[in-house]
């Protein structure tokens, strides 16, 4: 009664707002690359990253925490939704990394049984149309990171110094951990609750089979330096 079946949210023009470098005609003696001479933004940082240029530790952190039976389902994780409606029944949550893509590029974030539904229509057709590399490309490249970035690039520059392809998994953890609450996960204003999470996401990825024993321990002893 609420929503068409057949919506549909597209992934092949997404209308959102960059950050422009400019660069000089100098290049690095190094690199070979131009020398970056300014960025210029608006309140949204957001640098688009190929999915082939994001650690493949990234990816498996943001499964971990976010989705975790993400390349098994169909765009909706049916246990936790049902979950959700039973404990939640007027928000509905167990948003799957797919919902909450369409979240992020509709705006359609009502708090409300009708939007939710809407959701796991779009959530299902989306996974029909799309890969999940090419779904979790754009996941990545659109959630809030705080301190006005948008996307692992952003994030890794602004929190880093670095390019996102450089990040280790120590970092990519801390970054991912900023997406559940970014004002309370701010590595800037809350180093400790960053820390907690980040650790909390590596778990994860121990537990799941992506980290090896020594990779966990490693990652936990590195010290994060912002």
């Amino acid at each position: 009664r609420y929503v068409n079946s057949d919506d549909q949210v597209s992934l092949d023009n997404i209308d959102m707002r960059y950050t422009t470098i400019l660069y000089t005609e100098e290049t690095d003696p190094e690199t070979g690359d131009y020398v970056e001479l300014q960025r210029l933004q608006t309140i949204e940082n957001r640098i688009w990253v190929d999915y082939d240029q994001i650690p493949r530790h990234m990816i498996d952190a943001a499964v971990a925490i976010e989705d975790k039976r993400f390349w098994e389902h169909n765009g909706v994780d049916w246990k936790r939704t049902f979950g959700a409606f039973v404990i939640y029944p007027t928000q509905a949550g167990g948003s799957t990394i797919t919902q909450q893509l369409i979240k992020n590029i509709t705006d359609d974030d009502a708090v409300n049984v009708q939007r939710k539904v809407r959701e796991i229509f779009r959530a299902l057709n989306l996974s029909k149309r799309y890969s999940r590399e090419e779904i979790l490309e754009a996941y990545l490249n659109t959630i809030y990171f705080n301190n006005g970035c948008y996307g692992v690039q952003a994030a890794a520059n602004v929190y880093f110094g670095k390019d996102v392809s450089e990040l280790s998994v120590a970092e990519s953890a801390s970054i991912i951990g900023i997406t559940n609450a970014p004002g309370a996960y701010n590595p800037f204003t809350n180093p400790e609750n960053n820390k907690k999470r980040q650790e909390d996401i590596l778990y994860a990825m121990f537990e799941q089979g992506y980290l090896t024993q020594q990779e966990y321990d490693d990652a936990v002893a590195e010290e994060l330096v912002f």
